[in-house]
């Protein structure tokens, strides 16, 4: 037991940025290859507004001119390039940037929720690594208990019923002492997912409970959706750029074999074009965009309103776990003074080896509680972390 408290006494503290390092090779391979992925797609969308030169060849036959079908080659190089679309351009580059930042912000919220994930697996495999020893201390003292029981039975001071009673308490201590040796299989298998690594206490770390404006300065959700409502913003304005007026400049060369006479067999086209589309659905698509607009604004006041009432309730609730520490603190303290006159009688001949190790057990049971309040308290503050960069 001291062991597991030396171990906690000498843990850092734990900061949003350090759960990544909970993080497998594979996972961290996959997010970094998402995030190419996104700035990939930015440098696309970027410049999705400038047109492809077009190459074109083409062959024909005609009996235009007498003395048969004759064959026509026709090469030719051309652009048509739109260089004003009422904002729409700039508006188009500014709405990639947005996305890029909306899907950076998404993947590192992906990241520090896997990250807060296997944290507190690993605190649940210590949990459950401690709760097995609270039990085997349990399964003891009832084998302590089924003693006497026996002892009184055979002396015909108890009844059957309290040496059954005694049994059936340390059945139910075997099967739960079970079922807490599968659970712990399963979070190790839960956080080897994670982590591509056996849990080990040593990694565990001390979780720092963070102050209400770092927690909302910091927190994934409200950023995602501040980044969202950003978009949202950018992308009207490019909805409304696509019915304005557009101007384009075309260039095109050709070249032809066995032109007509008095005609070049190479030429170049220039053009210019001036462009207005109406649009029936003009109305509704502009509308949709400032619905969307407002939508986004509205969810990221919900999303304020959400984290502050989240925060809160984590404060809470560490509140009343520190004021089971307390009271479990107390009762350890009465435990000592117990064992500590239980040992001087025993000393006297008035109380039995089997009395001593009674108490010597359930003070042992004591502290392993608290420890187990204790990594209660450091997971509910990891729930806040799930939501921070």
């Amino acid at each position: 037991m001291k062991r597991l408290f030396i171990i906690s006494a000498l843990f850092g503290a734990l900061g949003a940025g350090e759960l990544d390092n909970f993080l497998s090779p594979t996972y961290n391979e996959l997010f970094d290859a998402q995030l190419k992925k996104s700035l990939k797609q930015k440098d696309y969308n970027k410049l999705s507004w400038i047109s492809p030169v077009t190459l074109s060849f083409q062959r024909s036959w005609s009996n235009q001119i007498e003395g048969g079908w004759h064959p026509y080659n026709s090469y030719s190089i051309g652009i048509e390039q739109a260089i004003f679309k009422g904002g729409g351009i700039y508006y188009g580059v500014k709405y990639a940037n947005s996305n890029y930042s909306l899907a950076r912000a998404t993947i590192s919220q992906q990241k520090a929720k896997l990250g807060a994930s296997a944290a507190e697996l690993l605190y649940k495999y210590k949990a459950t690594y401690l709760s097995i020893k609270k039990i085997k201390l349990q399964i003891e003292n009832s084998k302590i208990e089924i003693k006497r029981a026996k002892e009184l039975y055979d002396a015909g001071l108890y009844g059957s019923e309290v040496l059954d009673s005694s049994l059936s308490k340390e059945s139910e201590a075997n099967i739960a002492l079970m079922q807490l040796k599968a659970n712990l299989e399963d979070v190790r298998a839960a956080y080897k997912k994670i982590t591509a690594k056996e849990p080990k206490l040593k990694d565990l770390h001390r979780v720092k409970m963070p102050s209400r404006d770092r927690f909302l300065e910091a927190n994934t959700n409200l950023l995602i959706a501040t980044l969202n409502r950003d978009s949202k913003r950018v992308y009207a304005k490019v909805v409304r750029s696509k019915y304005l007026p557009s101007v384009s400049l075309g260039a095109r060369y050709t070249k032809v074999s066995n032109a007509q006479p008095r005609t070049k067999d190479a030429f170049t086209n220039y053009s210019l074009k001036v462009s207005m589309p109406i649009s029936v659905n003009m109305g509704n698509d502009l509308e949709v965009a400032k619905l969307d607009t407002i939508v986004s604004s509205i969810e990221l006041k919900q999303k304020r309103h959400e984290a502050s009432i989240d925060y809160d309730r984590v404060v809470k609730r560490v509140k009343i776990i520190d004021r089971k520490i307390h009271f479990a603190n107390r009762d350890k303290q009465a435990y000592k003074r117990l064992l500590k006159s239980t040992k001087e009688q025993y000393r006297a001949g008035q109380k039995s080896i089997l009395d001593l190790k009674v108490l010597q057990n359930s003070l042992k049971m004591k502290e392993i509680e608290i420890e187990l309040y204790r990594i209660d308290r450091e997971i509910e503050i990891l729930k806040l972390y799930e939501s921070m960069k």
